[in-house]
């Protein structure tokens, strides 16, 4: 079986199979943590109705800020400093059409909107 978070297979699967893995990870997390949802839901200041629906992954999406709520509460907000990899800033693009260099992303920009 594949990881779902392992970076060379995550691209196969779907967004709503990604969140549902989220999902379970915060409810063993929270679990981890010791406390329950109504603790939680206190803690982190989200409602103990939008806990449930996490945890049991009857959502289609999760808010970024309730995310960063949950994380915050049980202690785990480091967590968030892995959704995005520093990449170092260049003053160059690279135009995925022609493989080109590029000054910034405006000019394609216009030239995409300009169609």
């Amino acid at each position: 079986m594949k990881d779902i978070f392992d970076r060379y297979t995550i691209y196969d699967f779907s967004d709503e199979a990604i969140i549902l893995e989220i999902c379970e990870k915060l409810r063993k997390l929270r679990r981890s943590c010791c406390i329950s949802q109504t603790e939680l839901a206190r803690k982190s200041g989200v409602s103990i109705a939008s806990i449930k629906r996490i945890e049991t992954g009857s959502v289609t999406d999760i808010n970024f800020c309730t995310l960063v709520k949950i994380l915050r509460a049980c202690g785990k907000l480091e967590g968030v400093a892995e959704f995005i990899p520093d990449v170092p800033e260049s003053p160059f693009l690279i135009d995925q059409k022609t493989g080109k260099a590029r000054k910034n992303c405006r000019s394609s920009y216009k030239t995409a909107t300009s169609l």
